[in-house]
């Protein structure tokens, strides 16, 4: 089996639609926010059309894709990791929602630059809420006025593995959004072939994504045979209106995967004997039911040593999809954003269980299949 890295360049804009309904009346929506970057939901089926094209399928010939390549509800042989931004070859990640940040704009007209500072979140004082009695919510390690979680933020390798360490967001090392990308709204008209005139209630407002022509998605696939077809450069469509993007194929070893990723924190036990970590996802976390999500919030990840004391959790993204075999779209699922951290404490003996979580993904062996639940590890302390 063969492991490689599948880089995208999106060649134009593109748009990667949400659950926001198109119709009027049905949101009270001004614009429809696609999502960004797309989800593997999306990205699988362009990954999976260009290695079943390489192969003679057509998709006017057959529905069916070429053996080993799964069907409609599963990847058959292949498993993924990812998506990941990719910054002229620094793979990004999002900023852990456990941390604080506040960016100072500097004066641009005296060439003045732009100050981030931030401060860790950290459950260490008990309140009385909707959850209980005495239940321990996070709170700012540190005073910083006007700080917001920073859902817009993204990390190197080596800022991820700081701030996993209990250190300060380095500056250097963080992207805001606004530097990735832009996004463009623009207003569309669905016209009658026929009479030349204008659909009725088909009037939209949508916001496309142009990334700098430095970013990239980088998709992890693993489980190519080594006697299918190589491909190594495509130009495949990609998202809504099937615009195009072009992709890098190249082959890896799990050695340089695994360099990846950030290096992870190494969690003691404190002077009380408790070893206190984090786990925050980096990929989208699936939930089949609004019950289960309830519960993977208030206990996080079933298979983490210890116990889940807090969290920090992302509001949910809807996630479908278009299914190629049906030819419909796929029903929305609610998924925990990346960024969503849980706070656990573990017995000392747990030390090395809680080691094997990092980089691991912490989903059923179907969901994993897409990478989904994909956790990197942090240490969080009391004082």
């Amino acid at each position: 089996m063969t492991l490689q890295s599948w880089d995208f360049s999106l060649l134009d804009t593109g748009f990667f639609r949400s659950g926001q309904p198109f119709h009027a009346g049905e949101g009270g929506y001004n614009r429809i926010i696609g999502h960004f970057p797309p989800p593997m939901s999306t990205l699988q089926g362009t990954i999976r059309t260009a290695l079943a094209a390489a192969r003679g399928w057509r998709p006017l010939q057959s529905s069916k894709l070429p053996d080993g390549l799964g069907d409609a509800d599963s990847l058959g042989l292949l498993s993924l990791r990812g998506p990941y931004l990719l910054w002229e070859e620094k793979l990004l990640f999002p900023a852990p929602l456990s941390v604080l940040i506040k960016k100072i704009e500097g004066n641009s007209s005296l060439g003045g630059e732009w100050e981030l500072r931030s401060t860790h979140l950290i459950p260490r004082r008990r309140y009385k809420c909707d959850l209980g009695q005495e239940v321990l919510l996070p709170e700012k390690k540190e005073k910083l006025d006007g700080a917001y979680p920073p859902e817009k933020l993204y990390l190197t390798r080596t800022g991820y593995s700081t701030v996993a360490g209990g250190e300060l967001v380095p500056k250097d090392e963080a992207f805001f959004q606004d530097k990735l990308w832009n996004e463009e709204a623009r207003t569309g008209l669905k016209r009658n072939a026929a009479t030349r005139t204008a659909e009725d209630r088909n009037l939209y407002r949508i916001v496309y994504i142009r990334p700098d022509y430095r970013l990239k998605i980088r998709v992890v696939v693993e489980g190519i045979p080594g006697d299918w077809p190589a491909l190594q450069q495509q130009i495949l469509p990609l998202g809504g209106e099937g615009r195009l993007a072009a992709v890098d194929i190249n082959t890896i070893t799990a050695e340089d995967y695994q360099k990846m990723l950030p290096d992870p924190p190494h969690p003691q036990p404190a002077t009380d004997g408790v070893v206190r970590y984090t786990i925050s996802l980096v990929t989208p976390f699936p939930s089949s039911s609004g019950e289960q999500l309830k519960e993977l919030v208030l206990k996080g990840p079933s298979n983490a040593p210890g116990k889940c004391i807090s969290a920090c959790i992302g509001k949910p993204h809807l996630y479908g999809g278009w299914n190629l075999e049906k030819q419909v779209p796929r029903p929305l699922k609610p998924f925990l954003p990346p960024g969503s951290t849980w706070f656990f404490e573990a017995a000392a003996e747990d030390v090395e269980e809680i080691k094997k979580l990092h980089g691991s993904l912490i989903v059923d062996k179907e969901a994993s299949s897409y990478g989904y639940g994909q956790v990197l590890i942090g240490k969080w302390e009391v004082e």
